[in-house]
């Protein structure tokens, strides 16, 4: 058969590398894919803008919500932070006059008002008032016999009004205050009123006034410390030294070998 001049050469000799189904190799395949990096950012279309905007708007009204309860919120803070100042200061005026007051109870200086020899007028009074009354109310309730019995002029024998006015300060402790039984008002007579009792038959030299039935100066008096007690005194703190001595007569832990080493 001759060959037809309007076809080309054969189809095997056709180049099929630029059909789609070819199989040569795309000179492109080899390299790398963009990274996504540098694809472009996508638009926000114009249809979607107005929903956009709604919501921007709604959550600024939710910011703006938030921050208003946060300043109510500080707000109060400082109301309680204020309150709480208030309370701190009055809680420091408490604290200095329990303070003050606890110090005025342990000061050591300051007599009490049992002392009779530091009474003021009021306290004076009031101390002999009481003492006055738990002497008769003693008298009524423990008929004593005449060995120790407390005679009407009680009140002019010092020794007897300070040990009736610690009995009477014994006895407030053990049975005022507080409603609850305790070993304190057994103990008051065992350990406080029979023990005064005892004394004061023994010391308050009131033996002629039981006799007579009435007041008699005691005769015994003792004379108060001779003027030689200044001179005394001076000769001895000129004895002693001004700095306390380190130096013991007996051994300490210093002058032990232990005491030594370490």
């Amino acid at each position: 058969m001759s060959e037809d001049p309007r076809h080309g050469p054969e189809d095997t000799d056709v180049d099929t590398s630029a059909e789609p189904g070819g199989t040569k190799e795309n000179p492109s395949a080899g390299s790398e894919a963009p990274d996504e990096g540098d694809e472009p950012l996508p638009l926000l279309a114009p249809e979607l803008l107005p929903e956009v905007v709604t919501e921007l708007a709604s959550t600024s009204e939710q910011h703006e919500r938030q921050l208003g309860k946060l300043d109510a919120t500080v707000s109060a803070l400082d109301d309680t932070v204020t309150e709480q100042s208030d309370v701190l200061e009055e809680l420091t005026a408490t604290f200095a006059a329990f303070e003050e007051g606890l110090i005025e109870k342990v000061n050591q200086a300051k007599p009490s008002r049992w002392a009779w020899g530091w009474l003021t007028q009021d306290e004076a009074r009031a101390l002999w008032t009481e003492t006055r009354w738990f002497v008769d109310w003693f008298i009524s309730r423990y008929p004593l016999t005449s060995e120790v019995s407390i005679p009407p002029c009680w009140y002019r024998h010092t020794v007897a009004v300070d040990e009736l006015s610690d009995a009477y300060a014994a006895w407030r402790e053990a049975y005022c205050g507080t409603s609850r039984p305790t070993t304190a008002m057994i103990a008051w007579r065992d350990r406080w009123l029979w023990p005064a009792i005892t004394r004061l038959a023994t010391h308050a030299n009131w033996r002629e006034c039981k006799e007579n039935r009435q007041h008699v100066e005691p005769s015994a008096r003792q004379d108060l410390t001779d003027p030689e007690f200044e001179r005394f005194v001076e000769d001895d703190i000129a004895k002693r030294p001004e700095v306390r001595t380190k130096d013991m007569p007996w051994p300490t832990k210093t002058d032990s070998p232990a005491g030594r080493t370490a």
